[in-house]
C-alpha cells in the first residue's frame, strides 16, 4: 500500500516547550487513527503535515513531498482543525463558495461541487443558515465540507468529535468511513478517545509527549492496554459482597471501597477479564450496579505505562 506520510526523526519546539520529539512514524493510505492526551503533539503534527510551520529537525514527507513552501502539494491535501473558526454572520452554503474561491473554483464547477458536499455530510437543508445559529455537529460537518471541497487526496481531521452528542457522533464516524470506502479520500483522524478511533479504522499510532510511542493494527494497541493496569470506578448498592468476590479473582489487584459504601475503585491488572467476568459476578452477588467506567479512558497512564 503507499506510504501517504513518512516522518523520520522529527523534532519541533516552541522556545522551551517541544511539541514533537525525535518523532518517527509511516502512514499508508487509507484511514489512520492518531491517538493521545491534550498536550501530546497531535496538533502540532496537524500543523507541520500541512504546511502552517516547519520542523526545527528531521525530514517529512507528505504525498512523497515535503509540504513547506510547496503550495501545489498543499492542494492534494484538506485540512479540518479542532477549533470553531466558522463565520456566523454568513451562511454555509457562503463559506463553502468562499473556501472554493481561495482553491480557484469558481462558476458552475464550484455550484455543482457546493452541493454535492453539502449533501455528502447532510446538510443541504440548513445551508442557508447562518453558522451563528449551528449546532457543534452542524459546524463540524461544514468543517468537513470545506476540508473536502477542492476534492483532495488526503484529509486532515484534528479532534473531529470533540463536543458532539452519542448521534451526532456516529453520524461523524460513518461519514468519515464513507470518505474512504465510497469517495476514495486517505484519511488521518486525530482523537484523545481510542474507542472513537477503534470504530473508524484498525489502524492507529499512539502519541505521547511528542513521541509515536506505538504503532500498528488496533488488536495490537488492545493489547498493550490490556496489560496496563486500570482503575475502574463502580457505584452502586450492595457493593461489598461483589468487593469481597473481586478480592478472590487472580486480575484484581485491589478494592477500595469509598466511606459511603456506594462506590468503589478496583484496580485490576488486566483489564479484559475484569470486564468479562464482572456481569457474572454482580449476578452471584446481588449487587445493584447503577454505574461503571474505567478512570483511565483519557489514556494518559496508558502512555506513562508504555514509556516506562
Amino acid at each position: 500500500m503507499t506510504v501517504i506520510v513518512e516522518a523520520t526523526n522529527v523534532s519541533k519546539w516552541y522556545g522551551k516547550v517541544i511539541g514533537l520529539n525525535n518523532f518517527s512514524l509511516k502512514v499508508e493510505g487509507g484511514i489512520t487513527g492518531i491517538v493521545g492526551p491534550n498536550g501530546a503533539g497531535k496538533s502540532t503534527l496537524f500543523k507541520i503535515l500541512t504546511g502552517n510551520i516547519k520542523a526545527n529537525v528531521g525530514d517529512l514527507t507528505v504525498l512523497g513531498q515535503s509540504p513547506w513552501r510547496n503550495p501545489a502539494q498543499l492542494a492534494q491535501i484538506g485540512f479540518c482543525p479542532d477549533y470553531d473558526f466558522l463565520p456566523g454572520e454568513i451562511t454555509g452554503r457562503e463559506y463553502l463558495r468562499y473556501v472554493g474561491g481561495l482553491h480557484g473554483m469558481s462558476g458552475d464547477k464550484l455550484k455543482a461541487r457546493t452541493e454535492e458536499v453539502l449533501e455528502l455530510v447532510a446538510m443541504s437543508k440548513d445551508a442557508d443558515r447562518n453558522m451563528g445559529g449551528y449546532s457543534k455537529g452542524m459546524k463540524q460537518r461544514l468543517k468537513i465540507a470545506g476540508a473536502m471541497l477542492h476534492d483532495p487526496q488526503m484529509l486532515l481531521l484534528d479532534e473531529p468529535l470533540t463536543g458532539t452528542d452519542p448521534v451526532v457522533r456516529k453520524e461523524i464516524i460513518d461519514l468519515i468511513k464513507d470518505l474512504h470506502a465510497v469517495h476514495g479520500h486517505d484519511v488521518i483522524v486525530s482523537s484523545h478517545v481510542l474507542h472513537e478511533i477503534e470504530r473508524m479504522t484498525h489502524r492507529v499510532a499512539l502519541i505521547y509527549k511528542g513521541r509515536a510511542v506505538a504503532t500498528g493494527d488496533i488488536s495490537e494497541i488492545r493489547q498493550l492496554m490490556s496489560n496496563h493496569p486500570h482503575h475502574i470506578l463502580v457505584e452502586g448498592n450492595g457493593l461489598i459482597p461483589l468487593a469481597q468476590r473481586l478480592l478472590t479473582m487472580d486480575f484484581t489487584v485491589s478494592v477500595e471501597l469509598r466511606p459511603d459504601r456506594r462506590s468503589m475503585v478496583v484496580m485490576v491488572g488486566r483489564s479484559d477479564p475484569f470486564f468479562d467476568s464482572f456481569p457474572g459476578l454482580v449476578k452471584e452477588t446481588g449487587s445493584d450496579i447503577a454505574r461503571m467506567e474505567s478512570m483511565d479512558d483519557d489514556l494518559e497512564s496508558v502512555f506513562k505505562y508504555l514509556v516506562g
